[in-house]
């Protein structure tokens, strides 16, 4: 009755050899993945025989489907030794959760300690495009706030690379991991033997001494991209956009977006932008920032679905932002602290300026959008206002508005009317595209 059940089980031991568990504890692990997705399925009042739940873990292990599918894959991986922290941190990221269960993950698991405070690498996804750090920290302190700052990756020798670091800062949970990213370019080689330093600031004050890991890169998991020439061009509402290529990564997928110049608006970006197969499996807009290439074309991630291979793949989304190239200046009287034009639909409103800012509140769900508009204020004369802080934009939002906050200091409200121009919008454009890439 359960033959091939415990022949996929048997097959699922030899290869989870490589991650050295015993079959005892494989057994133990996979049998606690189905009772904890029987017991969630029990609370949603839906009863599944135990093959299908056994069937569901094992051949999961190989290849991700969906999440509800994924979950006893994710608790039986959660049980592998060193590989709890990392389950629970990327199980909502289905293409860093393939890399993981695939074994396209490296582990580190080293720390330092100076003055009170461990520092710890976990372990790091690379490929291509990014290299991606699992890190941690402690202290032994209580009631104070301790944050690490300035990430900096160094070669063998002690030198700084030249690499922008970008992620995660701040954690509440001393327990739990944090993520950051090294953006690389096409044929950046990253030296073998690295050294992730940081600093750490107690209460806001900068505390001498860094800390400094070193790391050796396992070039041997690095696998090629795959890369689909897609070369669509789509028109909504008289708006044209080209879907370029797609570029799939273990760590991400870049899709290659090109905004037409003779638009006579404004596309900023795409919403609800996402992958799916033929089976309807889907993989989502990751948090990684959109990059811009040029004024006309940008680069979107998407979560990937590099080690899983559907017959077919779309691409889909339901709606664009985009707005009138005539509304994309803002302009402001800092005097009487009022808007003297922006867009026609009236999301702009309230502005103050005070402690070396101009904040100005847009109505809008900060649920569904966040992104920063404004990158700074353009003075009368045409000049950037407070050139040191080009991109010093702070935003906080609560139910039903957001708040920008332009630096802003208070001798520059003597320049007259100042010019904001808009990076983002939540004005959008509904349409339904179905963009096939396989």
């Amino acid at each position: 009755m359960f033959e091939r059940e415990e022949s996929e089980l048997a097959e699922s031991k030899k290869i989870m050899k490589d991650l050295s568990i015993s079959d005892d504890r494989s057994d133990q692990a996979i049998l606690r993945g189905i009772q904890q997705a029987k017991a969630e399925k029990k609370k949603k009042r839906v009863q599944l025989p135990i093959k299908t739940f056994t069937a569901a873990c094992i051949l999961g292990l190989s290849f991700i489907t969906s999440v509800n599918v994924s979950e006893p894959v994710a608790y039986y991986m959660s049980n592998v030794p060193g590989m709890g922290k990392i389950v629970d941190f990327v199980r909502y990221d289905k293409g860093l959760l393939a890399a993981v269960e695939n074994n396209y993950i490296q582990k580190v698991d080293s720390s330092v300690n100076n003055k009170g405070i461990e520092f710890t690498l976990n372990s790091i996804i690379h490929d291509e495009k990014s290299l991606i750090i699992f890190y941690e920290y402690q202290s032994d302190e209580e009631d104070v706030v301790i944050t690490p700052e300035s990430f900096q990756l160094l070669n063998e020798k002690g030198e700084v690379l030249p690499y922008h670091i970008v992620g995660e800062y701040w954690n509440d949970n001393p327990d739990s991991l944090l993520e950051i990213r090294v953006p690389l370019k096409e044929g950046d080689n990253l030296p073998n033997e690295l050294i992730l330093s940081t600093q750490f600031s107690k209460d806001k004050k900068l505390l001498d001494g860094v800390w400094e890991i070193p790391f050796t890169l396992d070039k041997g998991k690095i696998v090629g991209k795959k890369v689909y020439n897609v070369d669509k061009t789509l028109e909504i509402e008289g708006q044209q956009l080209t879907i370029k290529d797609v570029t799939m990564y273990p760590s991400q997928t870049a899709v290659h977006v090109y905004y037409h110049s003779q638009n006579s608006k404004k596309i900023f970006g795409i919403n609800d932008l996402h992958l799916i197969d033929e089976k309807g499996e889907t993989w989502n807009t990751s948090v990684i920032e959109t990059t811009q290439i040029n004024e006309n074309e940008t680069i979107i991630y998407l979560q990937s679905n590099y080690f899983t291979n559907p017959k077919e793949l779309y691409l889909r989304f339901n709606s664009i932002r985009a707005l009138d190239k005539e509304e994309l200046n803002v302009e402001v009287d800092p005097i009487k602290k009022k808007i003297l034009k922006a867009p026609k639909d009236g999301k702009l409103t309230d502005v103050e300026i005070e402690q070396g800012e101009m904040s100005i509140k847009l109505d809008t769900n900060p649920n569904q959008f966040k992104s920063a508009i404004f990158r700074h204020a353009i003075g009368a004369d045409g000049n950037v206002i407070s050139k040191d802080e080009p991109y010093g934009i702070s935003y906080s939002y609560v139910d039903d508005y957001v708040l920008y906050s332009v630096p802003f200091p208070s001798e520059a409200t003597d320049l007259g009317p100042v010019k904001l121009e808009l990076l983002d919008y939540p004005a959008s454009i509904s349409a339904e595209a179905n963009v096939k890439i396989k």
